[in-house]
């Protein structure tokens, strides 16, 4: 199964980001849209996982989150991983965070010590919004739109480990399990 661990958004941010989205599709020449039920923050992304190794993960993530209590996140701005000319994916990023800082690494240094790589590339947290996408407006044009939006902040309170499938040609994120920040 294809699994990654991760953060679920409150039913008003995924909202705000929703409506985002839908001001955004003004400005659209192509891609594709991550659908509502979608958002979240991936911590670490596992790849294929046997079953066996699920309450593995379970144990590994409850040592990782045991000093860690809950806190909040604010949206911060809009960016992009680059495609082959069009952004790859474009993402709404958070607020530099010492406890999500501390959250990931924890996570990484857990599981790496059941045997999971540790991530090579520097945590950037962030909720994918789009794939394969090109605007007729440049980045820092969509940033200002994304200024005019209300930014809430954003409760973690849970981890989950996501396994991620395609269910009626759309890819789905459903929960194995989860675990609270104590």
């Amino acid at each position: 199964m294809r699994t990654f661990i991760g953060i679920d958004l409150d039913e008003k941010s995924i909202g705000k980001l929703s409506s985002f989205q839908e001001e955004l599709k003004n400005y659209t020449i192509k891609g594709r849209w991550t659908h509502k039920d979608n958002f979240h923050i991936t911590l670490k992304f596992l790849g294929e996982i046997e079953t066996e190794s699920v309450m593995k993960i379970k144990d590994s993530l409850e040592v990782a989150v045991k000093d860690i209590s809950p806190f909040y996140i604010k949206f911060d701005k809009v960016g992009f991983f680059k495609g082959n000319g069009d952004m790859r994916v474009l993402w709404v990023g958070t607020e530099e965070n010492s406890f999500l800082n501390k959250l990931h690494d924890n996570i990484d240094e857990e599981l790496y010590k059941i045997g999971f790589e540790k991530d090579k590339r520097k945590f950037t947290s962030h909720i994918t919004i789009a794939r394969d996408i090109r605007l007729s407006i440049d980045i820092e044009e969509v940033n200002s739109l994304f200024e005019k939006q209300e930014k809430g902040a954003i409760l973690v309170d849970t981890v989950f480990l996501y396994e991620s499938v395609i269910q009626e040609n759309r890819r789905k994120y459903i929960p194995i399990f989860s675990v609270p920040l104590k």
